[in-house]
């Protein structure tokens, strides 16, 4: 018996752990599916390493209608830190209107002004140490990347002879413009929730943490959460709490548990045999992500990544094990922008100018050394869902983001069709058209916009961002209440994780994400 029972150790349950467990007459515990993160995920360069591994949920889409019925590739984090012990590391937290945007849509207390201070709260800054926009107190550390390959800097200045202004801080006073991110990166090494969070928190007699562990059911009696099923070494087990559970498994994992529980769309549940414990239509609607875009071109001589031999590989291992300095202490997508894709609208697409050929989250791997230039669409129209397949809680879910073809205005393509130009004109400005041999097939080929738009489809990826199958909110759809981030008609049931984003943020979500998580512990204390 438990006290608060958090379902998820990633980004978000992380947080809720350190920050419940705080309280040291609550006694809390903690199932995550995973096991510890490998070394790989210590390792700022290796993150696209782990994929197709055994610490990635290895999801993949439904055939998408609007990317020529091709099935995306979806990493999530399987493992102490989820998805933040796999990701990029950039800390972005958005614009301020993006959280203007969520008070609008029924989600009061979320604006701007309520959640600067708690961003700023939360931050170790390394850099930005007398920034009344920025924190040094925090338990999350932020700092400039260790290592920046010479080219990024070609590719900095390039991007400002194309127009973009230099932008020294993404999180300062506007975010508009061309510079170099900032990452949750500590002394050479990963620093996500899982070690800045989680690690100090485990010497707590109140938290227990079980890993290899995957939660089936919720237990629901009389409109109450009051415990989980869960299997361990494929035994069914059960663990119940007397004040709460939390669910903390994401945009896909918090979806699936509630409508394997019975919470969700009645006539979806009953079509495959869940018993409805509660009808909430919004459950798993609303689904929403980043979509990627990536142009590639061959350079002249051998650099960056492209360059990369197993002497070389060896080599940088070997300093990094010694020093946690060099190449491997960069994970590669340092420099970047957010531009607007036409006059009279916010930034939203988010660019990357990465010094390496290789594409399809490095499945793709390069024969020559290049250049890869991203374009990120940062607040889609398009809409998707969570759906199950079956009542078997082992099976995958059916994922269907609905890229494109959801977009009835045609817009999401069209601003991603302009990103592709934009990237097309920074890699024609000096001194980074000097280094270019051409760009490769097969967006090479892709010159008028149908082209262009056709390529698109065909190529673009996801940017891990998941999100918004829980919203917050008022109305018929939302799952969880915006204060409380309790699910609307089961007490004692919270969602706190990116699923309850309402509307998609322009920047990476795991800030975001730590937000939502420290913004629900708070609640829950009381």
């Amino acid at each position: 018996m438990y006290d608060t029972i958090i379902v998820g150790a990633g980004s978000a349950g992380c947080v809720l752990a350190n920050r419940l467990s705080a309280d040291l007459h609550r006694k809390v515990l903690v199932l995550e599916a995973g096991r510890a993160a490998p070394l790989a995920s210590d390792i700022p360069s290796d993150w696209p390493t782990m994929f197709n591994t055994a610490v990635d949920w290895g999801y993949y889409t439904e055939p998408q209608a609007g990317c020529r019925g091709r099935r995306i590739f979806w990493p999530r984090g399987k493992m102490i830190g989820g998805s933040g012990a796999i990701n990029a590391m950039i800390y972005i937290r958005g614009l301020p209107s993006d959280y203007d945007g969520w008070e609008k849509a029924g989600c009061a207390g979320w604006a701007w002004c309520d959640v600067l201070p708690k961003f700023i709260a939360f931050e170790n800054n390394a850099r930005f140490t007398d920034d009344p926009l920025h924190g040094t107190s925090g338990p999350l550390h932020v700092a400039d990347v260790p290592h920046i390959d010479p080219n990024e800097l070609k590719w900095l200045e390039a991007a400002q002879a194309a127009g973009l202004p230099h932008n020294p801080d993404f999180n300062g006073a506007t975010q508009e413009g061309a510079g170099f991110f900032q990452f949750v990166i500590k002394d050479g090494e990963r620093f996500g929730t899982g070690k800045a969070y989680l690690r100090p928190a485990l010497t707590r007699a109140n938290l227990t943490l079980k890993t290899g562990v995957r939660v089936t059911r919720i237990i629901i009696e009389r409109g109450r959460a009051i415990g989980v099923e869960y299997l361990e070494n494929g035994q069914p087990k059960s663990a119940f709490a007397t004040s709460e559970v939390v669910l903390a498994s994401g945009a896909i994992g918090s979806a699936q548990q509630l409508l394997l529980s019975g919470v969700g769309p009645a006539d979806e549940l009953n079509a495959i045999g869940v018993n409805v414990a509660h009808d909430l239509p919004g459950v798993g609607k609303n689904l929403q992500d980043h979509i990627n875009i990536p142009i590639t071109f061959y350079t002249k001589e051998k650099i960056g990544v492209g360059a990369w031999t197993e002497e070389s590989l060896a080599a940088s291992l070997a300093e990094w094990e010694t020093s946690r300095s060099g190449p491997r202490t960069s994970p590669w997508v340092t420099a970047g922008a957010h531009v607007r894709s036409r006059p009279g609208v916010e930034p939203d697409l988010q660019l990357y100018g990465a010094i390496s050929p290789h594409r399809d989250y490095a499945r793709f791997l390069s024969s020559k050394s290049g250049i890869t230039l991203h374009a990120t669409l940062q607040r889609p129209n398009s809409r998707g869902r969570i759906a199950l397949r079956s009542a078997d809680p082992i099976e995958h879910p059916a994922i269907d983001p609905g890229y494109f073809a959801s977009d009835a205005s045609g817009s999401d393509i069209a601003t991603m069709i302009e990103g592709v130009r934009i990237n097309r004109r920074i890699a024609a400005q000096s001194p980074l058209k000097e280094l270019i041999e051409g760009e490769i097939t097969p967006s090479a080929e892709a010159v008028s916009d149908a082209e262009i738009a056709d390529y698109i489809r065909g190529h673009c990826t996801t940017l891990y961002h998941a999100a918004s199958t829980c919203r917050m909110g008022t109305g018929d759809l939302a799952v969880v209440d915006p204060q409380r981030l309790q699910v609307r008609g089961i007490d004692g049931l919270h969602v706190a994780d990116a699923s309850v984003i309402p509307i998609m943020i322009s920047g990476n979500i795991q800030t975001p994400t730590i937000l939502i998580a420290e913004s629900a512990a708070t609640a829950i204390l009381g």
